[in-house]
């Protein structure tokens, strides 16, 4: 190889390297400014849970206690899926780092002490689902099309069947 060759190369290598760089800080000012948005998109989002959480509180306890599964609004259905409730459960390391600590007299009744005293109470929320009325209609059409759907194909099927009852007749 001639050093004219060599230097050939080589400035084709620098420009491919400028060409991928270039692409690099591009994706990455695209990464930069969609950071940016995702962070504006938080703001605007925290308050707005705040104040959906707000409402929660106050409108689960009392669709509870009217004993109602959904509540239907000219715009929404409001509808809990799965009801919130309160559970038990035991911090055992917690527990058994405590009993360490205590005298070996009655260490049965003293580790029992200890697992009742560490029991947590957690609450899990209720899932519900807010749906629009519009969402309730679409559903319900794409039901209606595909019994319409079924009972054209009958439609033909019987057809089918009083011809051939007639070609039949005709035969007897």
């Amino acid at each position: 190889m001639k050093l004219k060759d060599l230097i050939n190369d080589d400035k084709l290598i620098n420009e491919k390297s400028e060409m991928i760089e270039i692409e690099i800080q591009k994706e990455i000012d695209e990464l930069g400014d969609l950071s940016k948005q995702i962070n504006k998109l938080k703001s605007q989002l925290l308050p707005l849970q705040k104040k959906y959480n707000e409402v929660m509180k106050e409108v689960i306890p009392v669709v509870e206690e009217l004993n109602k599964e959904s509540i239907t609004t000219s715009n929404y259905i409001f509808q809990i899926l799965k009801k919130g409730y309160q559970r038990q459960s035991f911090q055992y390391k917690e527990g058994f780092l405590q009993s360490l600590d205590k005298v070996n007299e009655n260490t049965k009744k003293i580790l029992k002490q200890i697992l009742d005293e560490t029991k947590k109470l957690t609450k899990i929320k209720p899932q519900i689902q807010i749906r629009t009325i519009e969402g309730i209609s679409s559903v319900f059409r794409k039901w209606v099309n595909r019994f319409s759907m079924v009972i054209k194909k009958l439609k033909k099927n019987f057809r089918g069947i009083k011809d051939g009852n007639k070609e039949l007749r005709k035969l007897i």
